[in-house]
């Protein structure tokens, strides 16, 4: 797993590093965070998933991902220095990065203006970005698979960031009810149903304190023992562990962040009979933006995104070890036609 440490200005201590998950893949892509600790060990999950992520698509591409190591004080330095330090990477379309928690997307606008993939990722589409749409599509339509249809199901939702008011607008229209939002500050509920679009634009307006805006005292983790047909979860890597997996009251877990479902998560959720999609099935929809050739339109993609997820879906449940691993199955035998042996561990936390 190639490793590149970035130095700051001062050369005195790292600032951060980038990681890319396969040897010998045609590109890498993925996102870069920004905090006073980066975990090395948490990038290295995320590269992986996206590695699957590109292997069920039937791309020899690797997964990559960063981290940005500051104190706050320093922030813009280690930030400019990292920018400055994969500019020539980015630009002879080796990695490309987009921002994660802690950074903006202006913040990498050098390395966006120098990134050899499709400028379709980077339209507005719908209600929202492109990608986010994208990435919507493809976890609705592996959730819908897993629940024969999404009209009338009822969903709790953890931690989507800039996904959330989209998810919300896609699932009123797909008849189901949100009935559970929750953020990093609390946990909005209403079993009947929140409206749709009053929630999506609510949630655009105040992001994480979505549920102090609506005046909700109900704690974050509230959202997690939310009665529901689907919980779309993913504010961190690991978040489903055993205990909270034991707590679940949903038939389908699917993820909208990079693997919120850990390997002793997904065993009880599974001796308990609720279904665990795979982040990289359901995180797979904005790849197909990055990989669009010329010509192609964003409602194109937006229908290959489905498909795709539909498809991969409807075989990985019908695997004997469960969707998740049927998944892994799928992925490790693309990945198996060009790896010589395949990498080490799974995209669990």
């Amino acid at each position: 797993m190639p490793l590149q440490k970035i130095t700051g200005p001062d050369n005195s201590e790292m600032t951060g590093f980038v990681v890319v998950d396969l040897d010998g893949a045609l590109s890498a892509d993925g996102v870069v965070r920004c905090a006073k600790k980066i975990l090395l060990d948490g990038a290295r999950t995320m590269a992986r998933s996206r590695t699957y992520s590109w292997a069920l698509l039937g791309e020899q591409r690797s997964g990559a991902a960063a981290g940005i190591s500051v104190p706050p004080p320093n922030r813009a330095e280690g930030i400019t220095a990292f920018v400055e330090a994969l500019l020539p990477r980015v630009a002879a379309g080796e990695v490309s990065l987009d921002a994660g928690k802690g950074v903006g997307a202006d913040e990498l606008a050098a390395l966006d203006e120098v990134d050899t993939r499709s400028p379709l990722r980077n339209e507005v589409y719908g209600p929202g970005r492109l990608v986010d749409v994208l990435n919507a599509t493809s976890a609705l339509a592996a959730a819908a698979v897993a629940l024969d249809g999404l009209e009338g199901r009822s969903v709790a939702i953890e931690g989507a960031g800039a996904l959330g008011p989209v998810m919300v607008e896609l699932l009123g229209e797909a008849g189901a009810r949100v009935v559970s939002i929750g953020t990093a500050t609390g946990t909005l509920s209403d079993p009947g149903g929140l409206d749709p679009s009053s929630t999506a634009a609510q949630w655009t307006e105040h992001g994480d304190a979505l549920p102090t805006a609506a005046g909700s005292d109900l704690a974050a983790e509230d959202v997690l023992r939310a009665e529901a047909d689907l919980l779309l979860c993913g504010s961190k890597l690991g978040l489903v562990d055993h205990g909270v997996a034991d707590g679940l009251r949903v038939q389908v877990v699917a993820p909208v962040g990079v693997a919120p479902v850990t390997a002793k998560g997904l065993a009880v959720a599974g001796r308990s009979g609720t279904v665990v999609l795979a982040d990289f099935v359901t995180l797979s929809g904005a790849l197909h933006a990055e990989r669009a050739a010329s010509g192609t339109t964003a409602q194109e993609c937006v229908e290959a995104a489905r498909a795709s997820a539909t498809e991969v879906t409807a075989r990985a449940l019908a695997h004997p070890d469960g969707a998740y691993l049927g998944a892994c199955a799928e992925a490790e035998a693309h990945l198996s036609t060009w790896q010589e042996q395949l990498p080490f561990g799974r995209p669990l936390a």
